[in-house]
């Protein structure tokens, strides 16, 4: 990721709908699965920072990134528990953390087996991975090659992946559902009708008024309210908590 996409996550992390909304669901799962607010955390590929806030109610939170520009932001957020680094390789010792967090990291590492099997190394016995991914290749887009995505994922794919890795899937479902008809028609209309132009890749942000991004907030509020009873068979997005 360019400097530039991170000056932007680290602005949109703070208001913009997908985050703060990922955010809560990010919060119910840990209150599901945590049993006190006493754990030993390790995000890995924090980026510029916007989840650590919540981690931290859950306990100490250490926060591990490639980039040194993105360990800048969260320091400018008021953390400095972090490490630079590559998830694939931690120096953590084994058996260290009671939790590790990888929110939309997985698509970024080429060899990302690698990166599973090291989190499973550095979680204690009966640690958890929790994770999210984005869903379907056939969604691939601009966005992806922006952002320096290597894969999207089906949830069968993932759980292949992170059962071969050491863990016991306890939770898997797809997520963000309520866009998914909008993302899958706006996609496949640019790849089949407008060729791809010669212009630098971006993230497909879409700035909305504060009362449609507020009420996108509210339906992730209630896909996490959801999620506590069944799970999602679609989305743009797909969460997992699984068990070393």
């Amino acid at each position: 990721m360019n400097s530039a996409e991170h000056e932007k996550l680290y602005k949109f992390e703070q208001f913009y709908w997908w985050h703060v909304g990922r955010r809560y669901i990010l919060n119910s799962f840990l209150k599901k699965f945590l049993k006190d607010n006493k754990n030993q955390i390790l995000e890995i590929g924090c980026g510029t920072g916007g989840n650590l806030p919540i981690l931290k109610n859950w306990g100490r939170v250490v926060g591990l990134d490639c980039s040194e520009l993105a360990l800048k932001f969260c320091r400018e957020r008021g953390f400095n528990d972090l490490v630079l680094g590559k998830a694939e390789n931690t120096d953590f010792p084994d058996k260290f953390f009671d939790l590790v967090v990888a929110l939309d990291v997985l698509e970024h590492i080429k060899d990302d087996e690698q990166a599973l099997r090291e989190s499973n190394r550095v979680l204690k016995e009966g640690g958890y991975l929790l994770a999210t991914v984005p869903a379907y290749p056939f969604l691939w887009s601009e966005h992806d090659e922006a952002l320096s995505h290597f894969r999207r994922y089906s949830v069968s794919d993932f759980c292949d992946k992170l059962q071969k890795s050491g863990f016991k899937i306890k939770k898997i479902s797809y997520l963000v559902s309520f866009v998914f008809p909008l993302v899958f028609g706006y996609r496949i209309l640019r790849k089949n009708f407008f060729p791809k132009s010669d212009k630098k890749n971006n993230t497909a942000y879409v700035v909305l008024p504060k009362f449609i991004n507020r009420f996108f907030i509210l339906l992730l509020e209630i896909e996490a309210f959801l999620l506590k009873y069944f799970n999602i068979p679609f989305g743009t997005s797909i969460i997992c908590i699984a068990q070393k």
